[in-house]
């Protein structure tokens, strides 16, 4: 018994010493596996923070580049603009001296032209004074001569009457065949004498210039009607055989009354053929004083004529306004008040302009033309039409006619301006000038794009420097477009624009921006859009925009999410996520685009997150994207980055 006590103590010794050290090397094993996962933990802790620090050091040396890349952007923006401001000045220096070159020898050419105008009018009027003057002085000698004629011959008829009637018939014949023997010779002297001169002024006609022929041959056409006149009247002078002497008197006196009524409207037809062809500087000179009066600015008219059909008006040619003759049309008419022509202050019902050319610089001084300061006392416009009227400025606006009608006293009433794709009202109202605008299959420039406006409809008033417009309506990408617009203009130009969007296709407006993307689906939002620049040509160059949106039922191109949250790889490959629905907020400025509470539901997909877009395309943002579904359920957070074109997506960060 003693000896099976002590095997049984033995072996519960055994068996204690056993589980001793089976608990023992149980603890070492627990120790060291917590030892390893302890250095697992400690190993994956270094790691991350690793990754951490490399994540954080290539974001900063992105963030560095992009920087660096935005500074020498900018400097070579600003080396780009301060070469472009040099160029300007060049030539804007230029220009100026062109013009003023170009104004010089203008100058000088009307100064020429002036004188040689001047000189050919007093050549013609000489002409013309003479052979009126010639012309009286021979009617008036034939008159007396006709009568000294008619005494002489009834004293001897009285005398010889009886004598007369003794003699033969055959003397009283060859008498009479004497005297009208004489008569023809007469006429054949006279007709010569107009021959002759007819001759020397077509010889004078080859041998000068084309206004000295146009003169020459006005002249001659005088001669040739001085011609026939006096054969007229020596026509009229011969008295029938055997008429009585008192009845070939007051048949004299008939035909000189006839002479005259007949020389007068012969008179009044070549004045008004010579209006024609003759021009009429000094009626010009009036014609310009009462405009430059009326413009409160510089007018020329280079040539002035008179025209009777269709009906009378003159015809003007290279007319400018301004010292710099920065406004200009090539010919026009100016339909006259017949009754003012010869008063102080003339009265003009019309000016139609044809090729109307303005500068820059005129646009700005179309308001100071309308001032009604002085314009009762220079004169009366009732109506200016313009055709063809072309602004040499940026952006660049197509061709239009424009209908400008004014009250008795120089108050602007109304004015239509019509182009191909637009036309604009406008009218004095009760705050100012009401406009009225619409405009068909429209481009607008915007932001370096071309956004297409198939319709628009615009109702604001122009009051100082500013036009206010309290709302609009257009079609626009399949869509419409309401909004709200207020333009101001001083020391610089600004916009300001709420805009509301319905059903816009986002297919077009995206395309009007970039080809490297295509999404899909139809566009509401609410926008506010604001630019400032020094001048309307850069108005729009890059307006900050900033709202709200929503897309739906559409799907975004380059780039499959529910691919890229099942394999890694899928992120640097193309694709199309489907959306049932996209909303977010974002800010566009100096053409950059930040997208902020993007929000994506489609099916089994859900995702929310942030993303840039640079001037350049470059993406960078954070996405979280989660799947739901009964056969699979995933999440993550996932980086953007890459181009629009080729965006590149990857799980963490």
């Amino acid at each position: 018994m003693r000896e099976e006590r002590e095997t049984l103590q033995r072996a519960e010794m055994e068996a204690r010493a056993k589980a001793e050290k089976d608990s023992n090397e149980r603890a070492e094993m627990e120790a060291k596996k917590r030892a390893e996962a302890e250095a697992r933990a400690q190993a994956e802790s270094t790691a991350r923070i690793k990754a951490e620090e490399e994540s954080r050091r290539l974001r900063a040396q992105a963030e560095d580049q992009e920087r660096r890349l935005k500074a020498q952007a900018e400097d070579q923006a600003r080396q780009t603009r301060e070469a472009d401001a040099r160029a300007r000045i060049e030539a804007e220096s230029r220009a100026k001296e062109q013009q003023e070159t170009a104004a010089r020898l203008d100058a000088e050419r009307k100064a020429v032209e002036t004188e040689r105008r001047a000189k050919y009018e007093a050549e013609a009027r000489a002409k013309i004074d003479a052979e009126e003057s010639e012309k009286r002085q021979r009617e008036l000698q034939q008159t007396i001569e006709s009568e000294r004629k008619a005494k002489v011959e009834a004293e001897l008829r009285a005398r010889t009457e009886a004598e007369m009637r003794a003699r033969s018939e055959a003397d009283t014949r060859a008498a009479v065949q004497a005297e009208i023997e004489q008569n023809v010779e007469k006429r054949a002297e006279i007709e010569g004498k107009a021959q002759a001169k007819a001759f020397m002024a077509a010889k004078v006609k080859a041998e000068e210039d084309e206004d000295q022929r146009m003169r020459a041959d006005q002249a001659r056409k005088a001669a040739e009607i001085a011609a026939i006149l006096r054969t007229k009247v020596e026509r009229e002078d011969l008295a029938p055989e055997g008429e009585p002497a008192k009845k070939r008197v007051r048949r004299r006196r008939k035909g000189l009354l006839r002479t005259v009524v007949v020389a007068l409207v012969a008179g009044l037809i070549l004045g008004i053929l010579l209006l024609h062809v003759i021009p009429l500087r000094g009626y010009a000179v009036k014609v310009e004083n009462a405009m430059k009066g009326w413009l409160h600015d510089d007018v020329s008219i280079a040539s002035l004529k008179f025209s009777l059909v269709p009906t009378p008006h003159m015809r003007v040619e290279n007319v400018s306004i301004g010292k710099l003759l920065d406004a200009k049309a090539t010919n026009g008419r100016i339909y006259l008040d017949i009754t003012t022509i010869f008063g102080g202050r003339l009265g003009i019902n019309r000016i139609e302009l044809d090729n109307v050319t303005l500068t820059n610089e005129a646009v700005r001084r179309i308001p100071a033309w309308g001032a009604l300061e002085g314009k009762t006392e220079a004169g009366e416009i009732d109506t200016i039409r313009l055709k063809n009227v072309k602004l040499d400025m940026k952006p660049a606006i197509d061709t239009f006619d424009a209908d400008l009608s004014f009250a008795r006293n120089g108050a602007f009433k109304a004015a239509m301006l019509r182009s191909a794709g637009w036309e604009l009202g406008l009218k004095p109202g009760e705050a100012g000038i009401d406009i009225d605008l619409n405009a068909r299959n429209w481009i607008l420039p915007a932001g370096g794009v071309l956004i297409p406006v198939s319709d628009a409809r615009l109702h604001g008033t122009w009051s100082g420097n500013e036009i206010v417009v309290p709302e609009f309506e257009a079609a626009a990408m399949d869509g419409k477009v309401n909004g709200t617009l207020r333009v101001t203009w001083g020391s610089s130009v600004k916009l300001e624009s709420e805009l509301a969007l319905a059903r816009v296709a986002t297919k077009e407006l995206i395309g009007a921006f970039t080809k490297d993307i295509a999404i899909l689906g139809r566009l509401e939002g609410n926008l506010s859009v604001t630019a400032e620049a020094a001048d309307v040509a850069t108005l729009l160059a890059a307006p900050r925009a900033q709202g709200k949106f929503k897309v739906g039922e559409g799907s975004i191109s380059n780039a499959d999410l529910v691919a890229v949250m099942q394999s890694d790889s899928a992120g640097n490959r193309a694709g199309v996520t489907k959306f049932a629905e996209l909303t977010g907020e974002f800010v566009a400025a100096e053409h950059r685009i930040s997208y902020r509470n993007l929000n994506l539901q489609g099916g089994v997909l859900r995702g929310n997150g942030n993303v840039d877009v640079g001037a350049s395309g470059a993406l960078a943002g954070k996405v979280a994207l989660e799947i739901r579904s009964q056969v699979a359920q995933d999440r993550g957070t996932f980086t953007v980055s890459g181009t629009v074109s080729r965006p590149m997506i990857k799980r963490g960060g």
